[in-house]
């Protein structure tokens, strides 16, 4: 998937490039109520558009992924604090075993009998 995403944006890259070298001539942009004008070679114009539209349909798409991100966030939360519970509950459970061990005195496999195991 990786190798494809980088064969897309290579190509995106090369026809970029073609319109660039293509449309070197200038053009005139001026907004209605200032009284600026502004002479830049088409391809700048047509290149900033694609850049300025593709940040803020970033800008958008990271807004509107807000409650993803949160709930990922709440869920690494729960993660942690459950991985910590279940390590807890380990240490108590191998000092049970070591306590009743402790407090078994040692059999003989042959002496036991099924009530034993019990």
């Amino acid at each position: 998937m990786r190798i494809l995403a980088w064969a897309i944006a290579a190509a995106v890259a090369v026809v970029v490039i073609a319109f660039a070298v293509a449309n070197r001539g200038p053009v005139e942009i001026s907004v209605a109520p200032f009284p600026y004008r502004l002479d830049i070679p088409i391809w700048a114009l047509v290149v900033g558009a694609l850049v300025v539209g593709f940040l803020s349909g970033a800008l958008v798409r990271w807004l509107l992924d807000h409650k993803v991100r949160r709930m990922a966030r709440r869920g690494r939360r729960r993660t942690r604090a459950l991985e910590q519970e279940l390590a807890g509950a380990r240490k108590q459970l191998d000092e049970a075993v070591r306590g009743q061990r402790a407090a078994v005195p040692a059999a003989s496999p042959a002496s036991l009998t099924p009530k034993d195991l019990v």
